[in-house]
């Protein structure tokens, strides 16, 4: 090569470094794309690199635009009439409720974007026959105090003195009322195991008794017509005088199932005991405290029924 060609190869090798790194970067740099689906003419931007084709997000719009498309989110609310309230004010006639009944955490959902009915659209290649679903409130039930203190203690054996300082601390529960004002199907238990019920200063007197007589030597009887149970209790208490202590065979409470209501329903429990090694252990076990969840529960459904005019669909959302 003589030294006029060696001198413009020279020359243009910046020339052929700069072709070079442009070539590359045009094959590195992304180009937009648009593409439309044949179905239904949607338009969609790519991203098109030596790595394929890339959907380009429609949220990277989002921060560009003085008001969002769609309505997005779900609100968390804390009471039901809240709820209820945000519901009548975003709803649309295709609006949703779904419950949960869940026994733990029962809760409510409101879609406000939900599909529509198939009445209400033209065939199922209608524009509106379906709805993005981004819109939502939800609200899930407190349960009261009192309920969980009891469904909590619900069949769990505990000491006399544990057992005795539950009833105290729960005693403005237990009722007072008559067998004869309880609902049928309550009647219709207390009857079926001629169970004598427990006023609350009966309760507040076992109580009493039972933590007096912690370390006492126990003796049963039992009385076979009535299913009472009597124990005496050789006492290493000075203060214990030895009389029978007559243990009933059933109380009542009337609580709320979810808190803030004023609405309390009726649970039956039964009196149970147990005698070990260690000595006595007492629990008491509720009688279906599942229906009175559900009565509970369904009559929330109703009232939010009522004042929304939305169905309801107890389940889960797809």
């Amino acid at each position: 090569m003589n030294m006029t060609n060696a001198n413009t190869v020279a020359d243009r090798t910046g020339e052929l470094m700069e072709a070079a790194f442009s070539v590359a970067e045009d094959h590195i740099k992304a180009q937009p794309v648009e593409l439309i689906d044949p179905r239904d003419g949607t338009k969609a931007h790519f991203a098109l690199s030596h790595a394929g084709l890339a959907p380009v997000e429609p949220s990277a719009w989002d921060a560009f635009r003085p008001f969002p498309l769609h309505r997005s989110g779900t609100v968390a609310l804390t009471q039901l009439q809240s709820f209820i309230d945000l519901v009548n004010r975003f709803k649309f006639t295709h609006s949703a409720i779904f419950a949960s009944d869940d026994f733990a955490r029962p809760s409510l959902t409101a879609i406000f974007d939900y599909h529509p009915d198939n009445a209400e659209v033209d065939g199922e290649g209608s524009v509106n026959a379906a709805q993005a679903r981004r819109h939502k409130a939800s609200y899930t039930f407190p349960l009261s105090k009192e309920w969980q203190a009891w469904i909590g203690g619900n069949a769990k054996p505990m000491g006399m003195v544990d057992f005795a300082r539950f009833i105290e601390d729960n005693i403005v529960d237990v009722s007072a009322d008559p067998v004869e004002s309880f609902a049928k199907a309550s009647q219709d238990f207390v009857s079926a195991n001629r169970g004598s019920l427990a006023t609350p200063s009966k309760l507040v007197e076992i109580s009493r008794g039972l933590q007096v007589y912690e370390r006492a030597v126990i003796k049963e009887a039992k009385n076979l017509s009535t299913g009472e149970a009597q124990f005496t209790f050789d006492s290493e208490h000075t203060d214990g005088d030895g009389k029978p202590l007559t243990l009933p065979t059933m109380f009542s409470i009337t609580i709320p199932v979810f808190a803030r209501s004023t609405e309390v329903f009726r649970l039956i429990a039964r009196f149970r005991y147990r005698k070990t090694s260690e000595g006595l252990l007492f629990w008491y076990e509720l009688w279906r405290p599942d229906l009175t969840f559900e009565t509970a529960f369904n009559e929330a459904l109703e009232e939010v029924r009522s004042k929304t005019s939305l169905p309801i669909f107890v389940g889960a959302p797809e």
